[in-house]
């Protein structure tokens, strides 16, 4: 379910580069074309919340006075999550009280794209201290889905996922540890790739100024095609290698309905029409799933989330408290404030039968390829950015769930340090779209990637 792109605005930044090498169109002129859709389309959406005009121009100036292209994104448009340092530019983290935090220097992702020959425009919304599903703030206020803007676009990447999706740029940075790209690209109808853990560095992408890499979390693109999706994550991961499949060789595992988070009848319809579009092309596909407790490795990997996000979430209290605002309660609070105390001692046991879920992951891929998962429990659910997410519900199959359950969906790509990767397979008679995780074993990034614009080709060729 594609949507609509402005006039002047190609299909993706693959497109736009050969465009470019052929001079049919300048930087400068594709840039513009993308100023033109945040003017035409951002006071709805509210997807780009900063944006640098003046440099970028000049920037993309520079890459049609070049005599040779600079990188591999020359002249492709792009944006960033508002949580990643740019060099002179502010890093508010969706807080009020960070408005004038000028980032000192460049995060390694922004000055990944600096060095490919990227344009970059300006940064995207994010929740405060991207604690939601939900992308609102206080400062910038809330994104709203380009296919439907009562509808929510996901977070935290979700201003990412919306700016992508609506033709305001070409690629975007996000960041994941719990499904904060895969949830917004499924939202917004993108792909989206959550990378293996450690293969992108997240320096650059802490309120706290911290110097280590986070456990879990991850940067990756949104972008609007696989083949963009592979582009930027060479140019991030500095791995420029490829990879080639033949769906028809292809032994493909196909995750049956868990007990402990349901799915939507409908979206759970169109995931089997896809199977069958790939079992038609050779593919072989079979319904089934690792040898694991879903219910006891999603707890894990809460549990391990908010240990590694503790002093983080010292800060979210804090900004909770200034904005009057209720602390969460219930179950799942119950379950992050457990996370947030871990002693190391503790945080050693968690650790080690997270690896031990690692091992019974490499067995499981040793014997499939993929691991086709549901994004997220339905289409994308009406906005609510009032309400608390530990409170906030999704309806499945007219029965209201709690959205968190979603974490089940997400835990393997993010527990487990695997690829995952979304892509668009449809949509409802609504408009709204469908997306699916193409799961990977760790390190096959690219044969993650290849295997989705593999599958984008079938879609077409219908």
């Amino acid at each position: 379910m594609a949507y609509p792109l402005p006039e002047g605005v190609l299909p993706d930044a693959v497109a736009l580069r050969r465009a470019l090498a052929q001079g049919a169109l300048s930087a400068r002129a594709a840039l513009e074309s993308c100023f033109a859709a945040i003017d035409r389309a951002n006071g709805i959406l509210n997807a780009v919340v900063y944006q640098d005009r003046a440099g970028a121009r000049a920037v993309a100036d520079a890459c049609d006075a070049a005599p040779a292209p600079i990188g591999p994104l020359h002249g492709v448009p792009v944006t960033v999550k508002e949580c990643f340092d740019w060099h002179g530019h502010p890093t508010t983290w969706g807080d009020p009280a960070r408005t004038d935090d000028i980032a000192a220097e460049d995060s390694a992702v922004v000055a990944a794209l600096k060095r490919a020959g990227g344009v970059i425009l300006g940064k995207t919304n994010i929740p405060p201290y991207l604690s939601d599903w939900e992308t609102a703030n206080p400062l910038f206020g809330a994104t709203r889905n380009p296919h439907d803007p009562k509808r929510s676009a996901g977070g935290s990447s979700g201003g990412s996922a919306a700016a992508v999706a609506s033709g305001m740029s070409y690629i975007d940075i996000g960041s994941d540890q719990g499904g904060s790209i895969r949830l917004p690209a499924h939202n917004c109808g993108v792909h989206g790739l959550k990378p293996s853990w450690g293969w992108i560095s997240l320096r650059g992408h802490s309120p706290l100024g911290e110097l280590r890499e986070p456990d879990i979390g991850a940067a990756g693109p949104l972008a609007r095609s696989a083949r963009d999706a592979a582009l930027v994550y060479s140019v991030l991961s500095g791995d420029a290698g490829e990879a080639a499949v033949d769906i028809e060789e292809l032994r493909i595992a196909l995750l049956p309905d868990l007990p402990g988070c349901p799915v939507d009848d409908c979206y759970r319809t169109a995931i089997e029409m896809f199977a069958c579009r790939l079992r038609c092309a050779g593919a072989e596909v079979a319904e089934t799933a690792p040898e694991i407790d879903f219910t006891r490795a999603t707890e894990l990997m809460n549990l391990l989330v908010r240990a590694e996000t503790a002093r983080k979430a010292e800060l979210a209290a804090e900004f909770r408290a200034r904005q009057g605002a209720d602390a969460p309660a219930g179950a799942y609070a119950a379950l992050n404030e457990r996370g947030n105390a871990l002693s190391h001692r503790d945080w050693l046991v968690l650790h080690e039968e997270r690896l031990q879920l690692c091992r019974k992951l490499k067995g499981f891929f040793a014997d499939s390829d993929l691991l086709l998962c549901p994004a997220a429990a339905g289409a994308a659910a009406p906005l609510r950015p009032d309400c608390d997410v530990t409170a906030r519900t999704v309806v499945v199959n007219g029965r209201e769930e709690p959205i968190l359950k979603q974490h089940m969906l997400h835990m393997l790509g993010s527990l487990c340090y695997l690829p995952a990767h979304v892509m668009p397979i449809g949509g409802l008679p609504s408009g709204l779209p469908l997306g699916i995780q193409l799961i990977g074993a760790l390190g096959q990034d690219h044969k993650v990637l290849a295997a989705a614009e593999a599958f984008g080709r079938l879609e077409c060729d219908e």
